[in-house]
């Protein structure tokens, strides 16, 4: 049967949604909900599923980690794969594939369980991910399409704050399971909904052929890359440092001559290289490539590209760090974090449909600059009150207008990359845009976990060398530990096990068993003050890299001054062939 390509009729002014397309508007954004609640409500997560399994270290960086690079290294793929095959196909395939991931963390007898559900939860993200985008750019046209498309950006601003908010209070009242486990409802609701409602489409003018070299190169390459940015503090930017990486009978010795990490930029940066090259001679040969390199003709659709990719830099590394920040140096539960965090959710959700509005009036570029030039100031503005005894209350404001900033940018920036290329390619342009915005956000919290620990490690440095209530004996100690990267709480539990057995020592270790005579060291007193130079250090780092991700944000504002604004119209389904 012939695929129906027509779009879903909207009112004659455009401008009001029919009940038809408010539902298809809240299955698409429920499924894009989990998608990225996902990707940050495994870390308040974290903890538990440690103590439950006793897994190392290594094994919980796994965990956390494996989504994002499944996620970022597939999506241009299946956003090919959904225009060649059928969006709603690859949409209901990928939302049923999140399920069965979503089924197998919420039920794993083990870590190595946990991490083949993260690794299918990535894949399923990865197919439903774009194909949401290319059904909304297909089913609303004109302006409810600038006010559907800010409903959507409205759920993915919230959805990356609350799923710490979500994971703290499943987590905290109920079982870390269920913060896995209460996607599969929602997953089915989404998948009957796409049955019922949703039409199916593709490009079908021609017929596809798939280029399964340009899958493998870019699937290779961009998991490389985004491996060696996750990794790199791990194991080591340029040299290997004293962690070595095992995976099955694989490993990457201490002694190698480069970093795992650096071994990865190379090998990311060969294969995307090859995969450029060989899309254009396809292109240049007539053939169907994965990425038509030609898109990249259309300005709108090449700049908002580059503002995707440099504003994620900050956007998600700031919400990491903040995470860091209010749980580590103020104490806060995941819980509260979450609960501190939603003026940032409640800004985006309430603006990102007003920006559509807005875009439908001035132009989506207006709209766009200005949103990110309200985020750059409310992170630069976080920057400068972190202190270790800021009040709370002082954040609420500023998390709102960074919210505010969000809500008017992330969703607009969607429609202009999307709406300035041919509808054919709404699949490989969404999947070219969540790709930049996933790569963008694990080298943003890279760069800015970066900043932190260097500036951690610099400031406990100066601070224990200067502390006259620490001893000598334990200083070496405590900055082992903190090079390490190892938490505040369990570098205060080390000192304060290492201050006991001195104690024992001093009390019970003279000639005969008597008293060495030696003071008895204040337990209390050291902890404190090891306490209290850590969330000084911290503090800092945080101050730091606030200040890198405002920049990077700026730099995202002024990238796109260079995005031209389109004529208003009543209908922008009206793009220019590919030449």
């Amino acid at each position: 049967m012939k695929a129906i390509t027509t779009r879903q009729p909207n009112p004659p002014d455009g401008a009001r949604l029919t009940g038809r397309q408010w539902i298809t508007l809240v299955v698409l954004s429920l499924s894009l909900a989990i998608i990225i609640i996902d990707a940050s409500i495994v870390n308040v997560t974290i903890p538990a599923i440690s103590n439950e399994f006793h897994a190392s270290i290594r094994d919980l960086q796994w965990i956390s980690s494996s989504y994002a690079l499944v996620y970022a290294a597939l999506l241009i793929t299946f956003g090919r794969l959904s225009d060649t095959l059928g969006r709603r196909l690859i949409f209901i395939l990928g939302i049923a594939t999140f399920g069965v991931g979503s089924i197998l963390v919420g039920v794993a007898s083990g870590v190595g369980v946990i991490l083949v559900g993260r690794v299918i939860q990535g894949v399923g993200a990865a197919m439903a991910s774009p194909s949401t985008l290319s059904i909304l750019s297909g089913t609303f046209t004109g302006k409810s399409r600038s006010i559907a498309f800010g409903i959507w950006g409205a759920t993915a601003g919230a959805g990356g704050a609350l799923g710490p908010l979500l994971g703290g209070f499943f987590t905290t009242n109920f079982s870390w399971r269920l913060a896995f486990l209460v996607n599969i409802p929602i997953a089915v609701i989404a998948i009957l909904g796409a049955l019922l409602l949703i039409a199916e489409s593709k490009d079908d003018k021609q017929r596809h052929t798939l280029d399964f070299v340009g899958i493998v190169l870019a699937s290779v390459g961009f998991g490389a890359i985004v491996f060696g940015f996750i990794e790199a503090p791990t194991y080591g930017w340029v040299m290997p440092t004293t962690t070595a990486f095992a995976v099955g009978g694989f490993t990457w010795a201490t002694t190698a001559a480069v970093s795992l990490s650096l071994a990865a930029f190379i090998t990311g940066a060969v294969f995307l290289s090859g995969f450029v090259l060989y899309e254009f001679v396809l292109a240049r040969q007539g053939k169907e490539p994965l990425f038509d390199l030609r898109l990249l003709r259309y300005v709108g659709f090449r700049f908002g590209l580059l503002t995707v990719g440099v504003v994620a830099l900050g956007e998600f590394g700031i919400l990491f760090i903040l995470s860091l920040y209010l749980q580590e140096v103020r104490g806060l539960s995941a819980l509260n974090t979450g609960l501190l965090l939603l003026p940032f959710a409640g800004g985006a959700f309430v603006t990102a449909p007003i920006a559509g509005v807005l875009s439908s009036r001035f132009g989506p570029k207006w709209v766009i600059s200005a949103g990110m030039l309200l985020e750059a100031l409310a992170i630069f503005f976080i920057s400068r009150v972190v202190q270790v005894d800021t009040p709370l209350g002082v954040f609420i404001p500023i998390f709102l207008l960074y919210g505010i900033g969000l809500g008017l940018a992330i969703a607009q920036l969607t429609n202009v990359v999307l709406s300035n290329i041919p509808p054919q390619f709404a699949g490989t342009g969404s999947g070219a845009n969540n790709t930049l915005r996933q790569v963008g956000a694990a080298i943003g919290v890279a760069i800015l976990g970066a900043v932190l620990s260097s500036q951690v490690a610099s400031v406990s440095t100066s601070r224990l060398s200067q502390s006259a209530n620490i001893p000598t004996v334990l200083k070496p100690t405590i900055q082992q530990l903190v090079d390490q990267g190892q938490p505040k709480q369990v570098i205060i539990a080390v000192v304060r096990d290492v201050v006991k057995g001195i104690n024992a020592g001093q009390q019970h270790g003279g000639p005969g068993g008597a008293p060495s005579g030696a003071p008895m060291l204040d337990e209390a007193a050291i902890t404190h003050a090891t306490g209290a130079i850590l969330d000084d250090a911290e503090t800092q780092g945080t101050r730091d890299a606030g200040m890198f991700a405002a920049l990077f944000v700026l730099l995202g504002a002024v990238s796109s001054l260079l995005i031209p604004n389109p004529a208003r119209k009543d209908d922008s389904e009206s793009v220019p062939d590919v030449a």
